[in-house]
């Protein structure tokens, strides 16, 4: 899995912006989210190597006052803003972002306080392709994919090569490769040789949509 390594020695981290200090008035979405991004941050701090696994649960304490201005719709917003900000910085999180309110009297007006679960240690990873209805678990090591009975997963597509890509999976990373193909495969919409792959992260090859996820096999535990 040499091309594995290269790829994974490309990854770019993005850093979000800090936000502007502002007078102590009215709470401000931006800082809620900056305050659970900071937390996130800590959190990674925490662990080792170039793969973090970070919190998906977060406890947002607000006083009363601010509570109140904070509707279901803006906290599902906050949440995407933080989810794709842990994409952003290659972190890992066993589940979907969950952020939970509460109120705290001891909460300065115009202040927020977050907290997050622990995590464990031990999660292990579940890389998993779905096209059409199909949902395909990828084992550790390499996978083909075209429209020959050679390639390991073979998909009815005249738009795809005998032997189209592949992905390989080293128990951690998970990155795909173009095996010379006639039209060419692109991640994200565009066209790639080889590329690490993210959560989320959409393969197109000839007329077929490939969605790629990662599945933690073993949950979080709190403290």
């Amino acid at each position: 899995m040499g091309f594995l390594d290269k790829a994974e020695a490309r990854i770019e981290n993005t850093v979000g912006s800090m936000f502007a200090k502002l007078s102590k008035r009215q709470l401000q979405p931006i800082e809620i989210s900056q305050a659970v991004k900071n937390t996130m941050d800590v959190a990674a701090k925490l662990g080792s190597g170039d793969k973090v696994l970070v919190p998906h649960r977060y406890l947002i304490k607000l006083n009363p006052a601010d509570r109140q201005n904070v509707s279901d719709q803006l906290l599902r917003a906050i949440g995407t803003e933080i989810a794709d900000y842990a994409n952003q910085k290659n972190f890992r999180v066993t589940s979907d972002i969950e952020l939970k309110l509460s109120e705290d009297p001891g909460v300065p007006k115009g202040r927020v306080k977050v907290g997050s679960a622990a995590v464990s240690s031990t999660v292990k990873w579940q890389p998993i392709i779905s096209f059409g209805s199909i949902r395909h678990e990828l084992r550790d090591g390499t996978t083909t994919f075209g429209r020959d009975d050679q390639a390991e997963v073979m998909i009815d597509d005249r738009g795809l090569s005998r032997i189209h890509f592949e992905i390989a999976f080293n128990g951690e990373i998970a990155a795909v490769r173009d095996l010379e193909s006639t039209n060419g495969t692109f991640v994200d919409g565009n066209r790639v040789s080889e590329l690490v792959l993210r959560q989320g992260s959409v393969i197109t090859a000839g007329r077929t949509e490939f969605a790629f996820e990662l599945v933690a096999l073993t949950g979080e535990s709190s403290e």
